[in-house]
């Protein structure tokens, strides 16, 4: 049995950890709602961004447009959303496997955005074309805008054959859920969720040219999705690492609870040991009577 020091070393220890992993715990909740209130916000914009494309492509005949044609000289381009740090349980280890489990086995072009999402693909020896740090930690639509800049201008020079973007999407504090998302080439599928405000069966004409609404509306709608998936992901990982944090003070104070228990044991020993050489003695003492 550990002597009373050693345990209640130990307690104190515990201690301290468990006041650490709660305060994390409040700052994780705290960023998550955040985050959450951030999406809300853009989400009004974003729905009518991705309602006035949809129009276009269903009002549209023979509609020939960079984005909107898989572009067979490139290679798949992968953007995948991590962490810059742990300490938030299954949350990088899931994104990234089912990350490396989606991308296709021959040439493509990988952009990571977060320290894990790097340090991962490093261990699996792919590389790594273009890689964002801090962006997962503070999401901003100044943030998504250059990063789609980067991949329109890409996409333009044929240099992608088409383009994803692999997240965590947050449904709620219980379950967040990895997902591939095409960004590019923009299909019909992406909007199947999406309602026409206008029904009217005839077509648009466009000012000043289809090409250059394109050029304007789709970069806006990918700056949407980049943005709400930034900030799913940034939600995702610090509801995670809530689960994480409450998980961890729980354990602290189960130890705790059982070695408060094992010091009242050795409380317990230590007196009947002392009990033990009182008696002893005295027995001694009548003996030499």
């Amino acid at each position: 049995m550990r002597s009373r020091s050693d345990i209640s070393n130990s307690i104190k220890a515990i201690d301290q950890t468990s006041q650490i992993t709660k305060a994390m715990k409040l700052i994780a909740t705290s960023k998550m709602q955040k985050a959450i209130q951030r999406y809300d916000a853009n989400l009004l914009y974003f729905n009518r961004v991705r309602a006035a494309l949809k129009d276009i492509l269903v009002h549209s005949r023979d509609q020939h447009h960079t984005f909107l044609e898989r572009h067979e000289e490139g290679i798949p381009a992968y953007i995948v959303i991590a962490a810059d740090k742990g300490l938030a349980g299954g949350y990088n280890h899931t994104i990234l496997n089912y990350a490396y489990d989606f991308m296709t086995k021959g040439d493509k072009f990988v952009i990571t955005i977060g320290q894990e999402a790097r340090a991962f693909f490093e261990r699996k020896k792919v590389p790594i074309d273009v890689e964002y740090l801090h962006i997962a930690q503070n999401p901003t639509l100044y943030e998504a805008r250059n990063l789609v800049n980067d991949i329109a201008g890409m996409y333009r020079q044929s240099i992608m054959s088409e383009v994803y973007l692999i997240y965590t999407r947050y449904f709620s504090n219980v379950k967040q859920k990895p997902v591939a998302l095409g960004l590019l080439p923009l299909e019909m599928a992406d909007f199947e969720d999406v309602d026409i405000e206008t029904q009217y069966a005839h077509e648009l004409n466009y000012h000043p040219s289809p090409s250059q609404v394109f050029d304007v509306l789709v970069p806006q709608y990918i700056v949407g999705l980049v943005y709400a998936a930034l900030v799913q992901a940034f939600a995702s990982e610090n509801s995670a690492r809530m689960m994480a944090m409450d998980n961890a003070s729980r354990n602290a104070d189960d130890m705790t609870a059982k070695l408060n228990i094992e010091m009242n044991h050795a409380r317990q020993a230590a007196v009947t040991n002392e009990i033990i050489e009182i008696v002893g003695a005295l027995e001694a003492l009548e003996n030499e009577e």
